[in-house]
């Protein structure tokens, strides 16, 4: 009896553990990533995330992204230092299978690069894909102002 009872508890604990496993290959956004970076000087998915916004108008959504020294305006609340980088990263907006009336990113729309060298001086890209090479952006200096102003999120 009690070598039954065993083998039931051992079967039934082997189900659980197989049966439960989440399917991972479904729940990674692939198209939401950057599928070729060779044109871009640095990752930006890699960076600290400093603030997102969504624009549901366009049905779109972006994140602010920085490297250590941009991020280090998050503790301090000073002006972006020399070296500092930024990028805004705008993604498509697509319906969430899982969650009805939710969005999530889609397929990466459009990428822009604002650096600081140690005088200060900011200099603005702006990428275009799908093989992410830079281009020229009309509204230069009104992008800088946009992203500049963004309210970088506070954490605890």
């Amino acid at each position: 009896m009690r070598l039954i009872f065993t083998a039931g508890l051992f079967a039934l604990i082997i189900l659980l553990m197989t049966g439960c496993k989440p399917n991972t290959v479904d729940r990674i956004n692939h198209g939401a990533s950057i599928a070729s970076i060779s044109r871009l000087p640095e990752n930006p998915l890699e960076m600290i995330p400093m603030a997102v916004s969504l624009q549901p108008q366009r049905k779109t959504m972006s994140t602010l992204y920085g490297n250590g020294i941009a991020a280090k305006r998050l503790k301090d609340g000073a002006d972006y230092a020399g070296g500092s980088v930024l990028y805004m990263v705008t993604w498509k907006g697509k319906a969430d299978p899982d969650w009805f009336g939710a969005r999530i990113p889609d397929r990466v729309m459009a990428i822009e690069r604002i650096s600081f060298d140690q005088n200060g001086q900011k200099s603005y890209t702006f990428f275009k894909g799908p093989g992410w090479n830079s281009g020229l952006d009309l509204k230069k200096e009104e992008r800088l102002a946009i992203i500049l102003s963004i309210p970088i999120a506070k954490s605890p």
